[in-house]
């Protein structure tokens, strides 16, 4: 299981972060807006969401490749550091 944030820089970022969860469509995973969960695998529903701020990712499946979290580097959100 794996919980983390994504960020999307535009439309064409989503769709490519959708093509991508799509090559493993047997695993759970989820995007999280407030009270809204969606499946990752669905544009329509990934767009309902406010994509303009960070989405929480849950994946809950155990047997996901290392493949997935390697294409999954783009889309993982790091806040900037804050300096004071």
């Amino acid at each position: 299981m794996l919980n983390t944030f994504v960020k999307f820089r535009d439309l064409d970022s989503v769709k490519h972060f959708v093509d991508m969860v799509s090559l493993y469509p047997k695993h759970e995973i989820y995007l999280v807006s407030d009270i809204y969960t969606m499946d990752a695998h669905s544009l329509i529903g990934i767009l309902s969401l406010d994509i303009s701020n960070p989405l929480e990712l849950e994946v809950r499946s155990e047997d996901i490749p290392d493949e997935f979290y390697d294409q999954l580097k783009p889309y993982v959100f790091q806040p900037a550091e804050v300096r004071v």
